[in-house]
């Protein structure tokens, strides 16, 4: 349990002082965002070959040098980090429009930074909130990144 507690001070404290710290980066900071977020896509396609290396040990090392005719079991844990990447798969889809519009609007700052901001933060807790199965935070937290994102649609919506 301390250690959940300490996860969710450091959540805290990176949520609470983030506003002070990002906009005295150089450059657009949805365009940050917006590769933050896809550095983190890239970082979550490595999670599942590792569980699968250690489930299987070196028949997954022939299996990935083969014609990979047949496919391995996935383990229990790779198959979760295999449904939390198709899960950020459909996520992007909608992430990537809003940010880019947001970029092209030059909606760098307010609803649509914050609903970037939340959105990011929200898929780094589902990873392994998904893959350690914590089934009611994995819930709230893949709700609270769905809010990011219609924070996100709603600034966009009032440059109409």
């Amino acid at each position: 349990m301390g250690a959940v507690n300490a996860r969710l001070k450091a959540f805290v404290v990176v949520f609470v002082f983030a506003p002070y710290i990002l906009p005295n980066l150089k450059g657009p900071i949805m365009l940050t965002l917006l590769l933050l977020t896809l550095a983190l896509y890239v970082v979550q396609t490595f999670i599942p070959p590792m569980f699968m290396s250690r489930a299987h040990g070196p028949e997954a090392l022939r299996h990935a040098g083969g014609p990979r005719d047949t496919a391995l079991a996935p383990s229990k844990n790779a198959g979760r980090a295999l449904r939390a990447l198709g899960n950020m798969n459909e996520a992007l889809f909608v992430f990537i429009p809003l940010a880019l519009a947001s970029l092209h609007y030059g909606l760098d700052s307010g609803l649509a930074w914050w609903g970037a901001f939340t959105f990011l933060l929200a898929r780094i807790v589902y990873v392994p909130a998904y893959i350690l199965a914590i089934g009611p935070i994995r819930s709230i937290v893949w709700t609270i990144g769905h809010v990011g994102l219609a924070l996100m649609a709603t600034a966009l919506l009032k440059t109409l």
